[in-house]
C-alpha cells in the first residue's frame, strides 16, 4: 500500500469513526478502494462485525464532486442489482406471499411498546 492510499484511507476513517450500524471502530483493514483516479476515489468501508457497507467517494483536489455523487449513485445501484440477482424465487415468494395485515401492525407496536432496544439480547441464540 503506497503512502496515498494510506492517507486517503486514514482521512476515510477519521471523518467515519464508526459503524453506523453497530458502532464498532473502523479499522484500515475495513477499507477497500474500489477505484482509483487522479481526482476522484470510490472506496467501501465494511464493518467487520455487523458487515454492514458505506460506499465512499473521496474527491481529491480540483475534483468534481458532482461527478463523484453519480459514482456513487451507480455503484449503490451496481450492488443493489448484485443482491437482487443472489435473491432465490421462493425467497421473493416468502417476501411477496402476503401484504401486511393491520394485525400484523398492532403487533409489531405492542411489542416496541415494552422493547428496550438491545438487538443483541433480541436475535440471541440460545
Amino acid at each position: 500500500m503506497d503512502t496515498t492510499e494510506k492517507q486517503i484511507k486514514r482521512i476515510v476513517l477519521d471523518r467515519m469513526e464508526r459503524c453506523s450500524v453497530c458502532h464498532r471502530s473502523f479499522e484500515p483493514d475495513d477499507v477497500q478502494v474500489l477505484s482509483r483516479k487522479s481526482d476522484m476515489w470510490m472506496l467501501m468501508v465494511s464493518c467487520g462485525e455487523c458487515h454492514a457497507r458505506n460506499f465512499v467517494a473521496a474527491v481529491i483536489g480540483d475534483g468534481d464532486a458532482e461527478e463523484a455523487q453519480l459514482a456513487l449513485r451507480r455503484l449503490g445501484e451496481e450492488h443493489l442489482r448484485s443482491r437482487l440477482e443472489t435473491v432465490t424465487e421462493a425467497e421473493v415468494e416468502d417476501i411477496t406471499s402476503e401484504p401486511v395485515s393491520i394485525d400484523d401492525v398492532l403487533e409489531v407496536h405492542e411489542f416496541l411498546k415494552g422493547f428496550d432496544g438491545d438487538f443483541r439480547q433480541l436475535f440471541k441464540t440460545s
